[in-house]
């Protein structure tokens, strides 16, 4: 290898964004082209009594409105995956035909010759509702009396698993330190930059290719066939630039599906692109948990066991991904980095009537570290030790790795106790900014781990598992790696033609990399997950590897360049397999400053120590941290999807949804460890997610840590500065 790997090279995907040259959905509208509007339920649960759209299709310009029975052989959309058994999965309709279950559900598609016509038309859709009563949050939808979502069903819940390993009831019976508390980790919002969108051009041979805004070109191609009744190769998906992701943009979408259905219908392109307001509506939020857990300890403050339980809220529909973030990845991480032995938690999936859930940044592993960091503080305040010294004790030791959890997962490598340890000797050899007189000031710890690299169980579709990668080397000596990953913000490109130039030995200069296409990119799971390194990046080694041992088959030695300029080219295609998961890790610690009078946070200090193995590129990892610690301070101090009583959205636009601004935040202190994984031929471990791993209970613990001096132990997320003026009013004066 090259000098290449571990680099921190400038990202080759900016310039082209930052002079507006990037091409991303709404900027390509073809000749002809159509436009959809998305006629939405005003209410969060009724029976459709009635739906005229006579009026909006004699309307001015429109070419189409399209109801629920205009649709008929599209649908339904795919459901979740991997559930338990006994589970309820119902349908989830393209539109809506009897019941909306949401304010905000698709009821009607009007489709005009331009946005404008399109909108007009949609006011003149008439619809009577049958109001029913809504339930918003998951324990009030397990209530007894609860309206039920579903016909068919006894209730809400959608499914239910128990996480048992040891005996934790034994383990609470001789604890000598026990801590329970009830936790929040409340619904929020995704807020890409770039809303969602759909352009659907019809061939005229029936082949269909469709411009997405998607996390998962081969995914959201195979959806469409199975939806659309068409074989997955007459369809094709281009990503195209995208502005921003965050999970949201992993599954297809009603509105999505409509607007392709259309397309197909009338011959002709049709294009549907999401207003903000529409997007609190529509696209899938994230977390929405209940928590109610208890931590044991003995008496030297190793931590024993975890129980209690987790409900989820999901709204009205499951999507594809939404359960695995309870099931495969909150309840398995509970015990994060620490040695506990013994659990018994019960996760509880529920329908409500609310936006349907979705993976967020983290999806699942940002609500196991914050229920467990929290639990672990609240530990630390019943002994006599530190919260740093009661995690050092709990920790993992390095000589333990590979490392089997109580919940069964293996972890790769780790040094946790040295994370921790570089976080805090990092936060206190240099000081604080001063916090403004009479200001209370906090300091919050947090440890995580941070699974990546998943590999879905559904084979490709040439039958084998994992995602794909093809290194072709030009008999000039040009270099091009086509890969199934797909970028949205990550620096993909400039971290795979990093690794294919320093495995090839060739000029960085010299290497394209190209994804996002189903038509020039080979197969890949999508990007989500924290995964395109290790899956990814593990095809683009096995494919460069090939590459090169063709190159040696080649009698006299030679160069790279040289065996393609005479063999006329080498091309080949790898994939990564199934690996293993790879778990990176970190420890951050925060310093915040609290205004009693007013009960605002000031945050001023994030030190973020990371682990993720090898690192390709550090200035990438970086930029990865510093965009996930934003959203992680988000959750903790402003983020917060509210209903009303009847399920009216109370959120629904950046007037009433607060998310960070860049004054929000201090210097973000970033620094890097390595434990390399053994799993992976590179040593990578996913990470693009640890920053809203990590910081959210750092914040949550630093202004808890702050406030302790009133007695108060736990304030749910988000910490707004009226809650927690209204705590210290009602707390005891010290």
């Amino acid at each position: 290898m090259s000098d290449l790997i571990g680099r921190a090279i400038v990202r080759r995907e900016d310039p082209a964004l930052l002079t507006g040259r990037g091409v991303f959905l709404d900027d390509v509208t073809p000749e002809g082209a159509l436009h959809a509007f998305v006629v939405r339920s005003p209410v969060a649960h009724a029976r459709i009594a009635g739906l005229d759209v006579t009026q909006a299709r004699q309307a001015p310009g429109v070419a189409a409105v399209f109801a629920a029975a205009d649709l008929a052989g599209a649908g339904p959309l795919p459901g979740a995956e991997g559930l338990p058994p006994g589970s309820s999965s119902p349908a989830y309709p393209v539109l809506a035909a009897d019941t909306v279950l949401w304010a905000g559900q698709p009821v009607a598609l009007v489709v005009a010759d331009t946005p404008e016509l399109a909108a007009d038309a949609a006011e003149l859709v008439v619809a009577d509702y049958d109001e029913l009563p809504a339930v918003t949050g998951p324990e009030e939808a397990m209530a007894q009396g609860a309206p039920v979502l579903h016909d068919g069903m006894a209730g809400n819940v959608a499914f239910t698993r128990r996480l048992r390993a040891g005996d934790a009831a034994a383990a609470f019976a001789a604890a000598a330190y026990r801590v329970r508390q009830r936790m929040v980790s409340q619904r929020i919002a995704p807020v890409a930059l770039e809303p969602r969108g759909v352009l659907a051009c019809p061939g005229e041979d029936g082949r269909l290719e469709v411009r997405l805004s998607t996390q998962r070109p081969h995914g959201a191609r195979n959806w469409l066939a199975a939806i659309l009744g068409m074989p997955p190769d007459r369809i094709r998906v281009v990503a195209g630039d995208m502005g921003g992701g965050f999970g949201a943009k992993g599954p297809v979408y009603p509105d999505q599906v409509a607007a392709i259905f259309a397309a197909r219908t009338l011959g002709r392109p049709v294009k549907w692109v999401e207003e903000r307001s529409e997007s609190f509506l529509a696209t899938t939020h994230g977390r929405d948990q209940v928590a109610d857990l208890e931590m044991a300890a003995d008496a030297d403050g190793l931590i024993t066991a975890i129980r209690g339980s987790v409900h989820a809220g999901f709204g009205a529909y499951l999507t594809p991904n939404a359960p695995g973030s309870l099931l495969g990845r909150l309840g398995p991480m509970l015990p994060q980095g620490y040695t506990i032995a013994s659990i018994d938690v019960e996760l509880t999936g529920v329908f409500t009537n609310t936006t349907p859930v979705g993976p967020y940044r983290g999806a699942g592993r940002p609500e196991a570290a914050y229920f467990c960091e929290r639990l672990v503080d609240l530990l630390a305040g019943q002994t006599w030790l530190s919260p740093a010294e009661l995690r050092r004790r709990n920790f993992i030791a390095p000589e333990d790795f590979p490392y089997t959890t109580c919940t069964g997962l293996t972890y790769d490598s780790g040094d946790y106790e040295a994370g921790q340890a570089l976080a805090l000797r990092k936060l206190w050899t240099a000081p604080a900014p001063p916090a403004p007189e009479g200001h209370l000031t906090g300091v919050g710890l947090s440890s995580f781990v941070e699974p990546g690299g998943v590999t879905p169980r559904v084979p490709g579709p040439d039958g084998a598992a994992g995602d794909q990668a093809t290194v072709t080397v030009a008999a000039s000596g040009e270099v091009t790696v086509a890969v199934g990953t797909s970028a949205h913000g990550q620096g993909h490109e400039t971290a795979f033609a990093q690794l294919a130039a320093d495995l090839l030995g060739v000029g960085y200069e010299d290497v394209t990399v190209v994804f996002g296409d189903t038509a020039t990119a080979p197969f890949g799971y999508g990007t989500f997950g924290s995964r395109s390194a290790v899956a990814g990046g593990t095809a683009v080694y096995n494919a460069c590897q090939a590459a090169l041992e063709a190159a040696r088959r080649v009698d006299a030695p030679m160069s790279l360049r040289e065996a393609a300029a005479r063999l006329g080219g080498i091309s080949a295609t790898a994939s990564s397999g199934a690996p293993p998961e790879t778990y990176a890790s970190g420890s951050y610690a925060c310093v915040v400053s609290v205004d009693p009078d007013t009960g605002r946070v000031r945050l001023l200090r994030v030190v973020a120590v990371d682990d993720c193995g090898v690192v390709i590129n550090p200035l990438l990892v970086e930029g990865q941290v510093h965009g996930a610690i934003a959203q992680g301070v988000g959750q903790a101090l402003y983020e917060h999807v509210r209903y009303d009583a009847a399920g009216q959205p109370m959120s629904a636009s950046l007037l009433d949804y607060a998310v960070p601004f860049a004054a929000s935040l201090p210097a973000i202190e970033s620094y890097l460890l390595s434990t390399p994984s053994p799993v992976n031929p590179l040593g990578v471990k996913g990470m693009g997610e640890s920053g809203t791993i990590g910081v959210t209970p750092a914040v949550v613990n630093a202004v808890m840590d702050a406030l302790s001096r009133y007695g108060i132990a736990h304030l749910d997320m988000p910490l707004t500065p009226e809650k927690i003026w209204t705590a210290i009013r009602n707390a005891p004066q010290p």
